[in-house]
């Protein structure tokens, strides 16, 4: 098991994630944008790393979020991503 594969308490919610976090969500969200039949599946998995989109925006988008929109929140400081080597 890797080291950021732990489950998180139920509903802690995070706006501050390490680089290595920002990357396995990304490809999550790409495996969620790629297999719609799996997207409830993922976007738990995306969620247990503390991750809840709805937190940073309140409109639904058909289809569901996407990596530009991940993305975008680092750029605009919604979340931030701290170095996670010390």
């Amino acid at each position: 098991m890797k080291k950021t594969d732990i489950k998180l308490k139920t509903n802690e919610r995070k706006n501050e994630f390490t680089s290595l976090e920002k990357d396995e969500i990304i490809e999550l969200i790409k495996e969620k944008e790629e297999d719609p039949d799996r997207q409830n599946q993922i976007r738990t998995k995306i969620r247990n790393k503390g991750f809840y989109y709805s937190d940073f925006e309140t409109r639904r988008k058909k289809g569901g979020y996407t990596v530009d929109d991940f993305k975008r929140l680092i750029d605009d400081n919604k979340i931030t991503i701290k170095d996670d080597k010390k």
